[in-house]
């Protein structure tokens, strides 16, 4: 598809933009005459192509006349031909009533809004409230299913209009995104491979080391914390016979954050293995952003996808477990003793990475919510719908952070805009940031690498995951009790293996991070993360990547990233099994 992009005619540049904006808006959840025309304009021009033609194409591959004279005109290729069939007939997974509730949302109001700069009534005015029924009457179209050619069939005017210039000026911004995106790829690929090949490391001995750190079993003990309706999963060490005791000072403690719509079990593969490993770890469930909160906006009980407030009460969730743990702690109770609340760490994914973050001492910069707010046009960042909900919320100032956090690990996490370079120069504690070359929730460029450049702390590290999603991390994404079921294409393939990274790369962080054990420090490397690595996850990863590195990016035409060079085998050195006692 992106190679697509790049060679794209005006018209089907404009198809891309429709195409993207309008999948976007399905992906992202989410009774009149039916349109039988649709028109494309470009100024003065424009030509009116039937839409039982289109219907009749998409469901037999065959071409009218009319359509015959415009694939000429336009010189589409079988291929070409092939993927535009497809994105007119390819169904979206999506209940009308799910459809229904997010377009009634603000973050799907603003997405309407956006795509009515393209798609417009025959007289050339944007129409929510059409595009709306359209796409929820497609959704509940029992036979054609949630398609694209079923949304043109049911927009209720005599008409479709699209509008070729405003079309054209997405596909450009967002074609111009790609490119930036690719070529920041393929920068940070390239440097981390020639490091690799400057700075070789004895990978067998350094996962043995990972894995010889392994040596407890696991007691799960749920701790009911005051302020939270849902008790908190704590998944403690536990010495087995013949091994080495608690230390003097307890088991460091790590807080993992789940992202919108996760759970308290969404990481329990890493919590798991990061307690083998000597670490405590403790899940916990963010009421106001977890799946019991995409439920109620389903079922109608909610009409947000999260309240504004939410970006407070995250951080202060964190906050409070601590709060219950250290007073467990320091009192007669089954873990007295057995932590040590001056080594705290966090890991946060997508909305848990902000809250990570903002437990270190990002503050909101308002200035640049203002300007990034609303998004003026349909943005290939959706991260920054939910971003910009914070806007309204003010600067809390040091008012989220919390100092017994020594480190955080953040998967795709959001915050470009939230924090800007100002918020991620105030962090200064070490930063262990994982970005997916697939995502397309919380793209690797505007949301990971380039923040990465911002952060000033002494020790940051950028870990690039080739072809990885923004799913890839999620150790229930694939359960059958989701809200909203993710389609195989957005998991990606065998995200266990990126799960093992997640363990062997996470215990390696935080024993030297947490516990300042400086055995682990090699296996921060690129040389360690590129050995570890396979097809179809490469891995690159960087300590040191400058603005300045990237600052040309926008002009640059290069290969898709997955090409990059890569000095190491594409065979994965073999981790652990993902949970489970060693």
């Amino acid at each position: 598809m992106l190679s697509f992009m790049k060679t794209a005619c005006p018209w089907r540049r404009l198809w891309l933009s429709w195409t993207l904006g309008l999948l976007g808006a399905l992906a992202t959840a989410l009774p009149s005459a039916a349109a039988e025309n649709l028109i494309v304009t470009f100024g003065i021009l424009q030509r009116s192509i039937p839409i039982a033609d289109l219907e009749r194409f998409a469901t037999t591959g065959e071409l009218t006349p009319q359509l015959q004279a415009y694939r000429r005109q336009l010189q589409i290729s079988d291929e070409q031909l092939g993927q535009i069939r497809e994105v007119l007939s390819t169904p979206a997974g999506l209940s009308p009533v799910a459809v229904a509730q997010f377009l009634y949302t603000e973050q799907g109001v603003l997405l309407l809004e956006q795509i009515g700069r393209v798609v417009q009534t025959p007289v050339r005015q944007a129409n929510v409230q059409a595009l709306r029924g359209a796409l929820i009457l497609a959704a509940a179209d029992p036979e054609g299913g949630f398609t694209l050619v079923n949304v043109l069939k049911t927009y209720p005017t005599e008409a479709m209009r699209i509008d070729l210039i405003e079309g054209l000026a997405i596909a450009q911004e967002i074609n111009q995104t790609i490119l930036q995106s690719e070529a920041a790829f393929n920068q940070v690929q390239a440097i981390a491979s020639a490091e690799a090949a400057a700075n070789p490391v004895d990978a067998d001995a350094l996962l043995q080391l990972v894995q010889s750190e392994r040596q407890y079993s696991v007691d799960r003990i749920q701790v009911v914390v005051p302020g939270l309706p849902s008790p908190v999963q704590l998944y403690l060490p536990k010495v087995l016979p013949g091994r080495q005791g608690v230390p003097a000072t307890g088991f460091p403690l790590v807080v993992i954050s789940h992202g919108l719509g996760g759970t308290l079990n969404s990481y329990s593969y890493l919590a798991e293995y990061l307690a083998t490993g000597g670490i405590a770890v403790a899940t916990l469930e963010h009421p106001g952003s977890n799946d019991q909160q995409l439920y109620a906006l389903l079922a109608g009980r909610s009409d947000a996808v999260v309240q504004d407030e939410e970006f407070l009460r995250r951080p202060r969730d964190v906050s409070l477990t601590l709060n219950t743990l250290d007073r467990l702690n320091q009192s007669p109770s089954p873990i007295r003793r057995r932590l040590d609340l001056e080594r705290v760490g966090v890991i946060g994914q997508s909305f848990g990475g902000y809250t990570a973050l903002a437990l270190t001492g990002a503050n909101f910069d308002e200035a640049g919510l203002a300007t990034a707010c609303p998004p003026s046009t349909l943005s290939f960042n959706p991260s920054l719908l939910l971003q910009c909900q914070a806007a309204r919320l003010g600067n809390p100032g040091n008012g989220l952070s919390d100092p017994r956090v020594k480190s955080v690990f953040v998967m795709n996490p959001i915050g470009s805009a939230l924090f800007g370079p100002t918020g991620y120069g105030q962090i200064q504690v070490p930063v262990m940031v994982v970005a997916g070359t697939a995502d397309t929730v919380a793209p690797a460029f505007p949301e990971q690498i380039e923040p990465f450049t911002w952060l000033t702390a002494r020790d940051h590290y950028l870990l690039l995951v080739n072809r990885g999603t923004h799913f890839s991390t999620i150790g229930d994404i694939t359960q059958s009790d989701q809200p909203l079921t993710i389609p195989p294409e957005l998991v990606g393939l065998n995200p266990e293996q990126v799960w093992s990274y997640m363990q062997v790369l996470g215990l390696a962080y935080f024993k030297l991070t947490l516990e300042g054990d400086q055995r682990f420090q090699p296996a921060l490397t690129p040389a360690f993360a590129a050995a570890l690595g396979g097809e179809p996850y490469l891995l690159s990863l960087l300590a040191t990547l400058t603005s300045e590195s990237l600052r040309d990016l926008p002009d640059r035409d290069p290969e898709p990233a997955s090409d990059s060079p890569n000095p190491m085998p594409d065979q994965p050195l073999t981790p652990l099994p993902q949970t489970g006692n060693p």
